[in-house]
């Protein structure tokens, strides 16, 4: 592969703690000389020395193709054999594990909170209508994959759910149409693979009817393929570029689909972490399986962690953003209340466009709820679960709005548990338009996701669990007309069936996110959750579930007056506001 690194410097500082926390780059790139600006030269790997708010990767390869039809499904090895490489324990973060300890035990000392909305279980109040649910991908066939981080796409006839090593494509009722597949066995002999996939991403692309799907490969590179057409059991094209600026760590990696390209963001890591980047492939390179050309990156600055770029639904509802040549990201302060909106707009014009910071949104003012660092869930035989952080876990667009999720530790009366957060934005105004913490005294929820309809409600997913019960995914929403801050009853999509264990210590290592996601139709929501399967001699007891939600009041009315589901010309619908 070749990769020259193009860097500007419109800030040099003699350290990486120099970092102002709200700077902002608008520099012009200029070639690199051999060595380029801001880094030093030590053997084979740059050093990054100095901070580089704007980096250009020319990442100017040939796709890569590939038919997945061809290839069985992969051979998942040994289900009861312990990796020769055991996972990390903590999920890489902003602070010390000396801090996220101190911060988990001040955590347990919270007091009640009366702001906190009391989660109920039930038929009242009306939680979202179930309809298809079935199982995916498990411990069993995809041995290694652990945590799962389940994420899944969904398009006007397949589901892709992926995990940490592995994918598998649904039909819409769960009918299995490809894989289990290993990304390993995806992605080899893409140019430039290094090997070693995580932390896989997947979205579909309504506005052309195109899947796109990626990896982290080492903590070096991205990876990722889109398909040649709207059939993912066929054609894909396959690229790589280099994302470990200065020879750091790349982690955490989500993806945002826009108008004109795909956005990746992510945590930089080298020792400690260094800063937020994110990246942005040219969309029309990438679906004409053309060479990607430059691949512009921005960073976000050593003090705002976890960028996450907007996922962007409602094309066919003309609810997408268009002619703005900009797109959204979240990022946090890793402090459980503040948040900020970037926009980037341009990223394929001069210098890679500009990238700037809304003022600091406060989510504890919001909700009224301060924020405590998760801490450990307990389960039903013991063996405490691993709750990782605050920081955002999911971040998506509709008609203007931004929607974004987040655990929380909180007190709803009976002492300190794991709470979700969820809040609605108004990027332009850059308000917070609605948000709400909801929790239950003894039950502790982490790993949220969310999705929004046509109609502006929204539904939410997590892992949930408790010492009397098995970890389990549940799901609540809200409708648009509901009282503000306020969830309806929550369901369960998949019960649990059995103690969580693995081969590492307790706290046992549960995931870092799950994945909820809209239905090109407007109205169908879909979640991918995760749960304690009975996988046997598997050294690991996790499953995935997916389910399809809806809400009753939000229908697309046509022309014609007759109601549907399918994508095409509407002329108004119920349940909207």
């Amino acid at each position: 592969m070749f990769t020259n690194v193009l860097i500007s410097l419109s800030l040099t500082l003699a350290a990486l703690g120099d970092v102002p926390p709200a700077a902002v780059s608008e520099a012009t790139a200029a070639p690199a000389s051999s060595a380029p600006a801001g880094f030093e030269q030590r053997g084979v790997a740059p050093v990054l020395y100095a901070w580089a708010p704007d980096v250009e990767i020319e990442a100017w390869q040939e796709a890569s193709p590939i038919d997945l039809s061809t290839l069985p499904p992969s051979d998942p090895g040994d289900p009861s054999a312990v990796p020769a490489r055991i996972p990390r324990k903590e999920i890489r973060s902003p602070l010390s594990e000396e801090e996220m300890a101190r911060l988990r035990e001040a955590a347990l000392r919270l007091p009640f909170d009366p702001f906190v909305q009391e989660m109920t279980t039930g038929p009242t109040p009306t939680a979202p209508t179930p309809h298809a649910s079935f199982a995916s991908i498990h411990y069993g066939e995809a041995t290694g994959s652990t945590p799962p981080d389940p994420e899944l796409a969904v398009g006007p006839n397949h589901v892709i759910a992926v995990v940490n090593t592995h994918f598998k494509i649904h039909d819409k009722s769960g009918t299995v149409l490809a894989g289990p597949t290993s990304f390993g066995t995806f992605f080899t002999g893409t140019t430039g693979y290094p090997g070693g996939p995580f932390d896989p991403v997947v979205s579909y692309d309504d506005s052309q009817d195109r899947w796109v799907m990626g990896v982290d490969a080492n903590g070096t590179s991205f990876c990722l393929a889109a398909t040649t057409g709207p059939d993912p059991t066929s054609t894909w094209n396959r690229y790589c570029f280099a994302t470990n600026i200065g020879g750091a760590f790349f982690d955490y990696p989500h993806m945002g689909i826009g108008e004109i390209g795909v956005f990746v963001g992510s945590n930089q890591f080298s020792g400690g972490f260094l800063e937020g980047r994110v990246f942005a492939v040219n969309k029309a390179n990438l679906y004409a399986g053309s060479p990607l050309g430059t691949v512009p990156s921005k960073s976000t600055t050593a003090s705002h962690s976890t960028p996450w770029p907007a996922a962007i639904h409602g094309y066919r509802q003309d609810q997408w953003p268009v002619g703005t040549n900009s797109h959204y990201i979240v990022t946090e302060l890793f402090d459980g209340c503040i948040h900020n909106v970037w926009t980037w707009t341009d990223p394929f014009g001069g210098g890679g466009g500009t990238m700037t910071m809304a003022p600091s949104l406060n989510l504890c003012t919001a909700t009224g709820v301060s924020a405590g660092m998760p801490v450990s869930a307990p389960q039903s035989g013991g063996s405490n679960i691993q709750s990782n952080d605050f920081r955002t876990q999911s971040t998506h667009y509709r008609a203007g709005k931004l929607w974004i999720n987040q655990t929380v530790s909180c007190n709803p009366g009976g002492g300190t548990v794991n709470c979700v957060r969820w809040a609605k934005i108004d990027p332009v105004a850059n308000t917070v338009l609605d948000a709400g913490v909801f929790g239950s005294t003894a039950e502790y929820r982490s790993f949220p996701s969310l999705a929004v309809n046509f109609c502006g409600d929204m539904a939410i997913g997590y892992s949930k669990t408790s010492a009397a019960m098995f970890p389990a995914t549940f799901v609540t929403g809200r409708a648009a007309g509901d009282a503000a801050g306020t969830l309806q009853a929550e369901v369960a999509l998949k019960a649990g069936d059995i103690t969580f264990t693995c081969f590492d210590a307790v706290p046992r290592r549960w995931g870092d996110y799950t994945g909820f996601t809209a239905d090109p139709d407007g109205t169908r929501l879909w979640y991918l959750g995760q749960y304690s399967r009975d996988t046997g001699a598997a050294a690991c007891r996790w499953g995935t579930w997916i389910g399809s939600y809806s809400f009753p009041g939000c229908q697309l009315i046509f022309a014609n007056s007759f109601e549907t589901n399918g994508a095409s010309l509407w002329s108004s619908c119920t349940g909207c506001s």
